[in-house]
């Protein structure tokens, strides 16, 4: 059974967050949404429904939470719940995901509502939990609930990931000239809370530099073979030697993700329900959202050539055709029965022939 996971992604979108700093020509949003896209972008390559994402905007010019009509809760809205986040979402959150015009906004109480999104979504069964805090942490913090907080993150068995822009990072060897008396707070109060809820706490710049690395896939391990390694011939001589083993592959070529055929629909058939479009996908894990696409079936037809058909040709069935090797400019057929017959039967196995001395192999 896969693995289930719910990471939750906070992003200040703050007005701070839209200035360019650190020499860089994009703003720190700009900079900060590499990390999170390169994130989003590989659990939808992965395609586990298991895998299931949401985002909460911190700073955000309106508020729309759970929790809206506390006091502190403003200026935080949730802009994708927890669920499987698929293409169409993709390109929802980067309509959304803008710099707003406001500094309001308090990154701990966006941690409750995050909190809160996973207890609900996860309940009680088993699954991986995260929560993703990206900032420049240039916003007020009410610090009064911080060790509630830690408290439950470690009760509940969320990882919290603090990911700041600009951040102070000894172990990395970063530090930001000019920083400011709120900023060197934040950083301070976030580090804190990282560390009393076991998370990790680190700056933008290392983990932007990380996207280039390889990522290692942990896979269940399939045999490729499951046998008896023999030494000798074991059904004529007690003294031959057989042992059960089981070989597995070391490494293996990791695929590109396959992808779908759609084709855009006519003015016509965008009329109709897309439901009905999307059904005929198979097992409906590939259906387009959207109602401009229809899934493309694929069909395959056999012709033999028949001079009374129209067009020369004549489609015939499957079932009436038959097996065949091409002779010269003939069709040889071959019947089941004979072809049985040519078979050559074979079994896994691995056996050791012999030896050599060692001094007569060159490495």
């Amino acid at each position: 059974m896969a693995t289930k996971e719910a990471t939750v992604f906070i992003i200040d979108v703050g007005k701070s967050m839209s200035e360019h700093n650190g020499g860089r020509n994009e703003s720190d949003l700009q900079w900060a949404m590499h990390y999170v896209w390169d994130r989003v972008t590989s659990t939808i390559a992965n395609g586990r429904k298991t895998a299931q994402i949401g985002v909460i905007a911190l700073r955000s010019d309106e508020t729309n939470n759970d929790l809206s009509s506390e006091e502190g809760y403003q200026h935080i809205s949730i802009l994708q719940p927890i669920n499987q986040i698929l293409m169409t979402n993709l390109r929802d959150l980067r309509g959304l995901i803008k710099p707003s015009r406001t500094g309001n906004g308090d990154a701990l109480s966006a941690l409750v509502i995050a909190i809160q999104m996973i207890a609900s979504h996860c309940k009680k069964l088993q699954y991986i939990r995260q929560i993703v805090l990206v900032t420049n942490g240039r916003g007020a913090m009410d610090t009064d609930d911080l060790p509630d907080i830690a408290k439950k993150l470690l009760e509940d068995s969320i990882e919290l990931l603090v990911v700041g822009v600009d951040f102070d990072d000894t172990s990395y060897g970063y530090k930001e000239e000019e920083k400011t008396d709120q900023k060197r707070e934040n950083e301070r109060i976030l580090k804190s809370l990282t560390e009393q809820a076991g998370g990790v706490f680190g700056t933008l710049a290392q983990a932007t530099e990380e996207l280039g690395m390889p990522r290692v896939k942990s896979t269940r391990p399939v045999p490729t073979y499951k046998g008896s390694l023999t030494l000798g011939d074991t059904e004529n001589y007690d003294t031959a030697l057989s042992i059960n083993v089981e070989r597995y592959p070391r490494t293996s070529v990791a695929a590109p993700p396959s992808a779908s055929s759609f084709a855009v629909k006519s003015d016509s058939a965008a009329a109709e329900s897309s439901a009905q479009s999307s059904a005929t996908v198979v097992n409906g894990d590939n259906a387009p959202s959207e109602g401009s696409l229809a899934a493309i079936n694929m069909a395959r037809t056999y012709q033999v050539q028949d001079e009374s058909a129209p067009g020369g040709k004549r489609d015939v069935d499957r079932e009436e055709l038959a097996k065949g090797y091409t002779y010269g400019r003939k069709a040889v057929p071959i019947s089941e029965s004979e072809e049985n017959v040519t078979k050559f039967e074979t079994s896994a196995g691995l056996e050791i022939i012999g030896f050599v001395p060692a001094e007569s192999v060159s490495f």
